[in-house]
Protein backbone atom coordinates (compact mmCIF):
# COMPACT_ATOMS: atom_id res chain seq x y z
CA UNK A 1 0.00 0.00 0.00
CA UNK A 2 1.07 3.40 -0.64
CA UNK A 3 0.23 6.47 1.53
CA UNK A 4 -2.77 8.38 1.06
CA UNK A 5 -2.80 11.91 1.12
CA UNK A 6 -5.07 15.20 0.86
CA UNK A 7 -3.03 18.18 -0.50
CA UNK A 8 -5.44 21.51 -0.27
CA UNK A 9 -4.39 24.75 -2.58
CA UNK A 10 -5.27 27.84 -2.82
CA UNK A 11 -7.36 28.34 -6.39
CA UNK A 12 -4.96 31.28 -6.91
CA UNK A 13 -2.09 29.17 -6.36
CA UNK A 14 -3.09 25.93 -8.31
CA UNK A 15 -2.25 24.68 -12.32
CA UNK A 16 -3.07 21.94 -13.23
CA UNK A 17 0.89 20.47 -13.75
CA UNK A 18 1.93 20.69 -10.02
CA UNK A 19 0.67 16.92 -9.28
CA UNK A 20 3.05 16.03 -12.71
CA UNK A 21 5.61 18.51 -11.43
CA UNK A 22 6.34 16.76 -8.10
CA UNK A 23 5.83 12.90 -9.48
CA UNK A 24 9.05 14.05 -11.22
CA UNK A 25 10.57 15.56 -8.79
CA UNK A 26 10.40 13.16 -6.37
CA UNK A 27 10.35 9.97 -8.33
CA UNK A 28 7.05 8.76 -7.13
CA UNK A 29 4.10 7.64 -8.64
CA UNK A 30 0.28 9.15 -7.69
CA UNK A 31 -2.73 7.80 -8.31
CA UNK A 32 -5.33 10.66 -7.68
CA UNK A 33 -8.64 9.16 -6.46
CA UNK A 34 -10.74 12.34 -5.98
CA UNK A 35 -10.32 15.69 -7.17
CA UNK A 36 -12.73 18.54 -5.71
CA UNK A 37 -12.43 22.32 -7.48
CA UNK A 38 -14.39 25.17 -5.59
CA UNK A 39 -13.88 29.57 -6.40
CA UNK A 40 -11.46 29.17 -3.63
CA UNK A 41 -9.26 25.92 -3.32
CA UNK A 42 -8.63 22.67 -5.27
CA UNK A 43 -8.57 19.78 -3.12
CA UNK A 44 -6.65 16.64 -4.29
CA UNK A 45 -7.10 13.03 -2.77
CA UNK A 46 -4.62 10.59 -3.93
CA UNK A 47 -2.40 7.70 -3.21
CA UNK A 48 1.43 7.90 -3.25
CA UNK A 49 2.92 5.22 -4.28
CA UNK A 50 6.89 5.19 -3.24
CA UNK A 51 8.92 4.39 -0.03
CA UNK A 52 8.30 6.44 3.04
CA UNK A 53 11.59 9.04 1.99
CA UNK A 54 10.30 9.35 -1.82
CA UNK A 55 6.89 9.55 -0.20
CA UNK A 56 7.94 12.43 2.22
CA UNK A 57 9.23 14.23 -0.05
CA UNK A 58 6.94 14.49 -2.62
CA UNK A 59 4.59 16.00 0.37
CA UNK A 60 7.44 18.69 1.34
CA UNK A 61 7.35 19.39 -2.90
CA UNK A 62 3.63 20.03 -2.59
CA UNK A 63 4.36 22.19 0.46
CA UNK A 64 6.45 24.16 -0.98
CA UNK A 65 4.17 24.86 -4.22
CA UNK A 66 1.72 26.15 -1.48
CA UNK A 67 -0.10 22.84 -0.52
CA UNK A 68 -1.75 21.85 2.48
CA UNK A 69 -1.00 17.87 3.23
CA UNK A 70 -3.18 15.90 5.74
CA UNK A 71 -1.60 12.17 5.32
CA UNK A 72 -5.13 9.77 5.64
CA UNK A 73 -5.52 6.33 8.02
CA UNK A 74 -8.14 4.27 6.96
CA UNK A 75 -10.76 5.51 4.89
CA UNK A 76 -12.97 2.47 4.51
CA UNK A 77 -14.39 0.60 7.65
CA UNK A 78 -16.42 -3.23 6.87
CA UNK A 79 -18.02 -4.72 9.40
CA UNK A 80 -18.31 -8.84 8.76
CA UNK A 81 -21.59 -9.18 11.76
CA UNK A 82 -23.74 -6.55 9.37
CA UNK A 83 -22.66 -8.66 5.64
CA UNK A 84 -25.09 -11.03 4.79
CA UNK A 85 -22.96 -12.13 1.94
CA UNK A 86 -25.50 -11.08 -0.87
CA UNK A 87 -22.22 -10.27 -3.17
CA UNK A 88 -23.80 -6.58 -4.17
CA UNK A 89 -20.43 -5.04 -2.99
CA UNK A 90 -18.38 -7.75 -4.64
CA UNK A 91 -20.17 -7.34 -8.20
CA UNK A 92 -20.11 -3.48 -7.98
CA UNK A 93 -16.45 -3.41 -7.14
CA UNK A 94 -14.29 -2.35 -10.11
CA UNK A 95 -10.76 -2.92 -9.10
CA UNK A 96 -11.33 -6.28 -7.51
CA UNK A 97 -10.73 -4.62 -3.63
CA UNK A 98 -13.85 -7.06 -2.62
CA UNK A 99 -13.05 -10.40 -2.24
CA UNK A 100 -15.70 -13.60 -2.48
CA UNK A 101 -14.04 -16.49 -0.76
CA UNK A 102 -14.82 -19.88 -1.06
CA UNK A 103 -17.29 -19.98 1.45
CA UNK A 104 -19.14 -16.82 0.18
CA UNK A 105 -17.74 -14.85 2.69
CA UNK A 106 -16.91 -11.54 1.80
CA UNK A 107 -13.31 -10.33 2.30
CA UNK A 108 -11.76 -6.82 1.66
CA UNK A 109 -8.34 -5.02 0.66
CA UNK A 110 -8.42 -1.77 1.11
CA UNK A 111 -5.44 -1.11 -0.57
CA UNK A 112 -6.72 -1.99 -3.37
CA UNK A 113 -9.85 0.81 -3.13
CA UNK A 114 -10.04 3.30 -5.15
CA UNK A 115 -12.55 5.09 -3.11
CA UNK A 116 -15.57 5.00 -5.90
CA UNK A 117 -17.56 3.99 -3.21
CA UNK A 118 -20.11 1.62 -5.18
CA UNK A 119 -19.87 -0.78 -1.79
CA UNK A 120 -20.77 1.90 0.74
CA UNK A 121 -23.68 3.06 -1.75
CA UNK A 122 -25.20 0.11 -2.41
CA UNK A 123 -24.36 -2.29 0.81
CA UNK A 124 -28.22 -3.15 1.76
CA UNK A 125 -27.45 -3.68 5.42
CA UNK A 126 -24.57 -0.83 5.60
CA UNK A 127 -21.81 -3.19 6.65
CA UNK A 128 -19.26 -1.18 4.47
CA UNK A 129 -18.86 2.55 5.76
CA UNK A 130 -16.73 5.26 4.69
CA UNK A 131 -15.08 6.88 7.70
CA UNK A 132 -14.51 10.27 6.05
CA UNK A 133 -11.39 12.33 5.27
Amino acid sequence: MGKRIIALFPSKEYRDSIIQEAVLKSGTIFNTLKVETTPTHVRIMGEIKANEDKAQEFIRILKRMGGIVKELGAMMKFDPEKCVSCGLCFSLCPTKAIICNKDFSIRYDFDECILCMNCVNNCPVNAVSYLGD
